[in-house]
C-alpha cells in the first residue's frame, strides 16, 4: 500500500510540473500500468462522438522488436455506443473489470474485437476499463489496461479493490 501511495503522489507531482499533454498521458499510462501490474494499455480521447485511438504500451509486442524499433499503432476512432468495450464505457461512464475479453457473458451489449490479437499474434486476457473524466464528470477520454501480470509473469484478472 505504501508503494502505491509513493506512486500516486510521484504522479502529482509530475502532473504539476508537465505541460506537453502527449507526454503527459504516456506517463500516466507507464504508472498506472506499474500500479496495476498490466502488460499492456491503451488511451482512447473523446473526439465528438467517437474515440480517437491515441496511446499504447505493451511491453510482451515491444519485447518482440529489433532492439530500437517501437510498436507501430495504425490510428483509428471508436463510435461511443454500447458495441465496443470502451465505446460502452465512455457511454455510460461505467467502469469495466473483465477477467476475459474472450468470454464476455451473453447479456452484456458490447464485444471484443479479436482482430488485433490476431495479427500481432497478442491474446488480451484481463481488461479493465475505466472513462476519464473532468471535474465536472464529463467524459474526455478512456483507458484500458491489460493482462495483469502475476509475479511469476502470468496472466491474472484484476481484483475487485483495484475497481
Amino acid at each position: 500500500m505504501q508503494d502505491t501511495i509513493s506512486i500516486l503522489n510521484q504522479v502529482t507531482l509530475r502532473i504539476q510540473e508537465v505541460k506537453d499533454l502527449d507526454f503527459l498521458l504516456e506517463e500516466i499510462l507507464t504508472i498506472l500500468r506499474k500500479i496495476f501490474r498490466a502488460d499492456a494499455g491503451s488511451i482512447y480521447l473523446r473526439e465528438g462522438n467517437s474515440l480517437q485511438f491515441s496511446y499504447t504500451q505493451n511491453d510482451t509486442l515491444e519485447a518482440r522488436l529489433p532492439k530500437g524499433e517501437k510498436l507501430i499503432y495504425k490510428l483509428f476512432s471508436l463510435p461511443i455506443n454500447d458495441r465496443s468495450i470502451a465505446g460502452y464505457v465512455a457511454l455510460t461512464g461505467e467502469l469495466l473489470n473483465i477477467p476475459d475479453v474472450y468470454k464476455l457473458p451473453k447479456d452484456v451489449p458490447y464485444s471484443f474485437d479479436r482482430h488485433f490479437d490476431q495479427i500481432s499474434n497478442y491474446r488480451t486476457c484481463s481488461m479493465i476499463t475505466a472513462p476519464m473524466k473532468n471535474q465536472r464528470g464529463i467524459t474526455l477520454g478512456v483507458i484500458q489496461l491489460i493482462n495483469r501480470m502475476s509475479k511469476v509473469k502470468k496472466v491474472i484478472r484484476f481484483s475487485k479493490r483495484q475497481e
